[in-house]
């Protein structure tokens, strides 16, 4: 999440457009996928991005998106995947869009570091290690990742402990704001896409996370042979079974 904007063909679009008198959806106007400019790449450094992470600069992009906020104003963000997937945010931001599913913010890791989630800000890559397995990389560490409203969907340890700890309030599934449960249209949007939801998971409550699923061996995700890119959600398994309320 940060700051280098910079003008592209979203930019070119919006003025097109407006020439021409259309309105269009705000989601066709801003929307572009970019390599990272110089001076983001020089912002993530340190930062979302350090010498060892598994995905080089080179290949992760800037998605420029337009999301409803919690305002029900159109805003503008830049969620950074990677080129592999950035085609897929930019359909599912879209999507999200024009539901008016409410985001609070999107923006770059850099300006937030880890306290993005206690500042509600919906991010994509960042790279650090797997919070269940500090041995493996994190899905954000590779591109194919976000976390969306983090504040509003915070993680569950297995321990019971939340994480932001101020998030504690918001656990409950109860429909509110920007909240995603498997009745959401952002669950419906992003599981159509093939990325899982956290928030099923067995064991830990991770409901602020989607993440693309790669199979077919272990190790570097990007390196196996098969990518879902789609999932049917079938009530009834392990979550419910588990007396959590979705």
């Amino acid at each position: 999440m940060r700051s280098s904007r910079y003008a592209g063909p979203g930019i070119l679009l919006a003025l097109m457009f407006a020439t021409l008198g259309l309105a269009g959806s705000a989601s066709a106007l801003d929307s572009a996928i970019e390599p990272l400019s110089p001076s983001m790449q020089s912002a993530m450094i340190g930062k979302s991005w350090s010498p060892g992470c598994p995905v080089p600069l080179d290949d992760l992009r800037a998605v420029h998106v337009s999301y409803v906020g919690f305002d029900a104003q159109t805003h503008s963000g830049i969620v950074v995947a990677h080129k592999r997937f950035a085609q897929a945010v930019e359909d599912i931001f879209s999507e999200l869009y024009r539901a008016r599913f409410p985001i609070h913010k999107i923006d770059l890791y850099d300006d937030y570091g880890s306290k993005y989630a206690e500042n509600d800000i919906t991010v994509g890559f960042y790279c650090r290690k797997a919070d269940d397995d500090p041995s493996e990389w994190s899905s954000h560490a590779y591109g194919m990742a976000i976390d969306i409203n983090p504040l509003e969907n915070p993680f569950l340890n297995a321990k019971g402990l939340w994480w932001p700890q101020s998030a504690a309030k918001y656990g409950p599934r109860d429909g509110a704001t920007g909240k995603v449960t498997t009745g959401s249209t952002a669950f419906a949007i992003f599981t159509r896409h093939g990325w899982i939801w956290g928030g099923l998971y067995t064991g830990e409550r991770d409901y602020m996370h989607f993440n693309v699923i790669a199979i077919g061996g272990k190790g570097n995700p990007l390196e196996r042979p098969y990518v879902v890119n789609s999932l049917q959600y079938v009530p009834g398994g392990a979550y419910e079974a588990s007396g959590q309320k979705n």
